[in-house]
């Protein structure tokens, strides 16, 4: 495994790790999810089962995320999208011709859905593994309680909240990226075929307390989604110690397809 760094046009470094097997038959970039980083349990299972089916990684910190220089960044729509377009851009400099492929989980599965609706890309496979569909509703809530409105007037009076959403490390919401999710709707923006045709498939615990499965579930069947559904798995998709690697065998046989 080798970590590197790829600068971006507005200057802004992404801290990246990649694994590529000799003669490798794709390359899969991973997005991780909130609160996440390079350094998570789903790369590393990544980094042990994909060089193995012939596939590489490349897996990248999104902007506010991770302990090196992307932490640096403040996390925005559209700085994260510029991420993954940067190691999109690296992996095909480097590997020409090679076929591209996504796998995203959970904020990195709507980040994902965004980048292929609205810019244009070289990967045609994306594996969706409990995809936050319906991320803005995280933190733009309909009936706020008296906390959210305590934390969004800290929001206001300070220009930032760091959150609160237990999945990891605080991750540092600015107010600018808060307007970012209030009009960034993945399902009104998602539109897999705008800059060609994208296959995506999508896994979900049946007892995840992050996402709704129905979310999920509504999101699969409007854009005729394929979805597997793992019962008695939560958010993490790793109560079970069999289910990692059963997530990974569904990738690579999605990968694999024609």
């Amino acid at each position: 495994m080798e970590y590197f760094k790829l600068r971006k046009p507005d200057s802004y470094i992404v801290s990246c790790l990649k694994e590529i097997p000799e003669e490798p038959k794709g390359i899969v970039i991973a997005i991780h999810g909130f609160s996440s980083c390079k350094e998570c349990a789903t790369y590393q299972m990544l980094l042990r089962r994909m060089p193995a089916a012939g596939y590489g990684v490349i897996g990248i910190d999104l902007p506010g995320h991770g302990s090196e220089e992307s932490l640096l960044e403040v996390l925005r729509i559209e700085g994260a999208l510029n991420s993954i377009e940067a190691a999109e851009k690296y992996a095909v400099e480097r590997y020409p011709r090679m076929k591209i492929c996504y796998f995203a989980s959970s904020f990195g599965a709507y980040l994902t859905g965004l980048y292929i609706s609205t810019r244009p890309h070289e990967g045609r496979k994306a594996f969706f593994r409990s995809a936050a569909v319906n991320m803005p509703s995280l933190f733009v809530k309909e009936n706020p309680t008296q906390a959210d409105r305590e934390v969004l007037a800290e929001m206001e009076k300070n220009g930032y909240y760091d959150s609160v959403i237990d999945l990891g490390k605080p991750v540092r919401i600015v107010r600018e990226m808060y307007h970012d999710l209030e009009t960034t709707d993945l399902f009104e923006l998602f539109a897999p075929e705008h800059y060609g045709k994208n296959r995506v498939m999508m896994v979900h615990g049946s007892d995840d307390a992050v996402i709704d499965p129905k979310a999920a579930r509504e999101f699969a069947d409007r854009f005729h989604i394929p979805m597997m559904i793992f019962d008695g798995e939560g958010h993490s998709l790793s109560d079970h110690p069999d289910t990692p690697d059963l997530v990974a065998d569904l990738a690579i046989s999605f990968y694999n397809m024609e």
